[in-house]
């Protein structure tokens, strides 16, 4: 009767350990993978839907703003992100290393002006100049949103991660306090 109730026992906890790894398995099998056109449409569909467009201009937008985001990433990838490394690699470029760095900045700086340009006289055909801006505004809040998600992630375990905003906020709102407290105390 024991090696029975044993056998069952056993038999239980095999099969819920088999069970609990099966559910795992099956998380890692629908984790999200990063699909780049997916992305692009999300945000392309977003901004459309705040700007309140028809479904024909929502449509003929959407064609155009894709254009327009790979073009950009096209000036990325051929002139490279000058300027970026580690604060050690920097210290130690040579001036003609670092004055190369600095031209490209600025080829990279006029080729994304010409993609502005372009893109700007195609959105004019069918956007106001408000719409527009609200377009490029946005690019630039998710340009330093993507920023600040890097800079997270490569943070290796450094700092808070989970609601670090939160926390610096707090942070400020604290060093207001005490500033303010400082200056009534003078």
């Amino acid at each position: 009767m024991k090696k029975t109730s044993l056998f069952a026992m056993m038999l239980g906890i095999i099969m819920a350990f088999s069970f609990n790894a099966n559910a795992q398995n099956d998380k890692k099998e629908n984790k999200r993978q990063f699909n780049p056109e997916k992305m692009v449409q999300m945000r392309a569909t977003k901004i459309a839907e705040d700007l309140k467009l028809d479904d024909a201009t929502t449509a003929k937008f959407i064609e155009v703003y894709k254009e327009y985001l790979k073009e950009t990433h096209e000036v990325f990838a051929k002139n490279g992100k000058p300027m970026m490394g580690k604060k050690d690699e920097k210290a130690r470029k040579t001036d003609a290393e670092v004055e190369k760095e600095i031209k490209d900045q600025f080829a990279t700086s006029r080729a994304l002006i010409d993609v502005r340009e372009k893109y700007y006289n195609k959105f004019r055909t069918f956007l106001s100049p408000q719409q527009i801006k609200v377009i490029y505004e946005k690019d630039r809040n998710n340009a330093s949103h993507m920023k600040m998600e890097k800079n997270r992630r490569n943070m290796d375990g450094k700092g808070p991660r989970k609601g670090h905003r939160d926390d610096m906020h707090k942070h400020h709102k604290g060093d207001m306090k005490d500033n303010k407290e400082v200056k009534s105390e003078k």
